[in-house]
């Protein structure tokens, strides 16, 4: 499997979220043979020697390459400079309330390091619980912009094996936007059976989206959601909807930018 995520940054302190989003960064290291860098942002007093060690430990027994930097400073701007500095091509975070040495918190901090991202950044809520990538929900919007993260799904589930969950999904109930969502569905669907991989589809419509994606990823036990980190549509995924969805979501969030353009989008059927 081609190397796409060459470089993965992880954002580590010891929380669960944390330790969930290295389980995560050791499976995508794994299927393509990617290097962990673990940042750790300290505050006066902290010491991680021995979460350094359980990172060692944890990473070489899966045969994984660890790089361990440690800043001091705000955790969302270390992770932004660490981003712009390291030409990473996947970032994973943590996001918690109170425990872990400096807590990710939800909200605007967490929000800047997605939006702010030239990679895909993938969020973990403090209590998620590992799941594996077996299945992957994929929504799909009333915007041309939906389709740009297909490809990442795609090259996702031929590596897992994933089973990818199409959800069509919309505020609103129209005509029009039926019809250009169920273009959407289709074109998506030439697309991966072309690379054969194994796919369901449901649609749903005048529904509240983010509550509605939550809920459908934990029917199928999806271990990945895709989204767009930017309008997908007026009114669909606007940003409080982006942020509702990675500050609620117990399933992991995998927020692409629209301007990330190293995988062609689906859109050419």
């Amino acid at each position: 499997m081609e190397r796409l995520f060459k470089r993965i940054l992880l954002a580590f302190d010891n929380s669960q979220a944390s330790l969930v989003s290295l389980q995560k960064a050791c499976d995508f290291a794994t299927k393509f043979e990617s290097e962990i860098t673990a940042l750790f942002v300290s505050s006066s007093g902290s010491d991680f020697s021995d979460s350094k060690k359980f990172l060692e430990d944890f990473t070489s027994s899966k045969s994984i390459v660890l790089h361990i930097v440690e800043k001091k400073g705000r955790v969302y701007d270390e992770v932004i400079k660490l981003q712009k500095k390291g030409d990473f091509s996947l970032t994973l975070l943590g996001l918690h309330g109170i425990s872990g040495w400096k807590p990710f918190t939800v909200g605007s901090s967490a929000f800047n390091v997605i939006s702010s991202a030239t990679c895909p950044v993938i969020s973990v809520q403090e209590d998620t619980e590992y799941v594996s990538l077996e299945n992957i929900l994929l929504p799909l919007a009333d915007s041309e912009s939906t389709r740009d993260k297909v490809p990442y799904c795609a090259r996702l589930a031929e590596a897992f094996g994933s089973t990818v969950h199409v959800l069509g999904v919309s505020k609103n109930d129209s005509t029009e936007t039926r019809s250009h969502v169920g273009s959407y569905i289709r074109q998506t669907e030439r697309y991966l059976t072309e690379r054969g991989i194994k796919y369901t589809v449901k649609s749903n419509f005048g529904v509240n989206v983010p509550e509605r994606l939550i809920q459908y990823g934990e029917e199928v036990k999806a271990g990945l959601m895709l989204i767009m980190t930017e309008t997908e549509s007026a009114g669909i995924f606007i940003d409080s909807y982006s942020k509702q969805l990675v500050n609620q979501s117990t399933i992991p969030v995998m927020s692409v930018h629209v301007r990330d353009t190293r995988l062609e989008g689906a859109s050419g059927y």
